[in-house]
């Protein structure tokens, strides 16, 4: 299949949803989790889980020594968009993208250019951290000044609960209201265009996934197989960035 094909096929099915997932950042140093070089060969998985940060203070205080130097995808890595996410961004200011469902949660769609109201970030993001007591929230460099001041593991000051990025671990729910607009965006879009995911992550991965049910056409840009390839109208196996600058170019007169 050609990035030709992809093209005609988007451009008859206007406009587009957007639906990101590691593969979309690995461009801009983000790790993915699956690959050969992914974070899972590096890391436990069960360290990202809500039960292993709620019985484990060692990982909380390793978690936030990491958010501190800037390591992994924290809230001071030094991150720039890539190719991939400029191209979205060209796309939506040309009206041939509703919007984006991405799961990661390195915000580098909306430093890319895409408006916050039309990027549903449905694991989360490191901008903000929250209570998981009392639910107060604060922007994430005030509690990374606070490490960096010698608390190994910073505390909500206003109850002394657990505190944690407002992001999505294994084991938690989804944010109800991300969900609803990113369900919104979906109903809004003609075709869906996968980047960057193996699609195999739920209940995140039920929006294409039911965008194809109701007959909207599944474009993927992946390296590797998906969960999905059988679905798609056309699959490129390619990396996000140079494949999305060039499928941009064909999209934009």
């Amino acid at each position: 299949m050609t990035i030709e094909l992809a093209a005609e096929v988007l451009a008859a099915h206007l406009p587009i949803l957007a639906f990101t997932g590691a593969g979309v950042s690995t461009e801009s140093g983000v790790p993915d989790f699956r690959g050969p070089n992914g974070l899972w060969t590096k890391m436990d998985p069960d360290d990202f889980t809500i039960q292993r940060y709620l019985s484990d203070p060692e990982r909380r205080q390793r978690g936030w020594k990491l958010h501190a130097e800037g390591q992994l995808w924290g809230a001071r890595a030094p991150l720039e968009p890539n190719r991939a996410h400029l191209a979205l961004a060209d796309l939506y200011r040309a009206g041939k993208l509703s919007g984006c469902v991405t799961q990661n949660v390195d915000g580098l769609h909306l430093m890319g250019g895409l408006p916050e109201e039309v990027v549903a970030e449905v694991h989360g993001h490191v901008r903000t951290v929250r209570c998981l007591n009392c639910q107060t929230t604060w922007p994430t460099e005030t509690i990374l000044v606070r490490v960096d001041q010698g608390e190994v593991e910073p505390r909500c000051k206003e109850c002394g609960g657990i505190i944690k990025t407002t992001t999505v671990m294994f084991g938690e729910h989804l944010f109800p209201e991300t969900m609803e607009k990113a369900w919104e965006l979906a109903d809004q879009s003609h075709a869906v265009l996968a980047i960057g995911t193996t699609l195999g992550v739920w209940p995140a991965a039920e929006i294409p996934w039911a965008m194809v049910q109701a007959g909207k056409p599944l474009v993927i840009i992946n390296q590797g197989e998906t969960e999905m390839d059988r679905l798609a109208s056309v699959r490129l196996d390619g990396g996000a960035g140079e494949t999305m600058a060039e499928l941009a170019a064909r999209l934009i007169p």
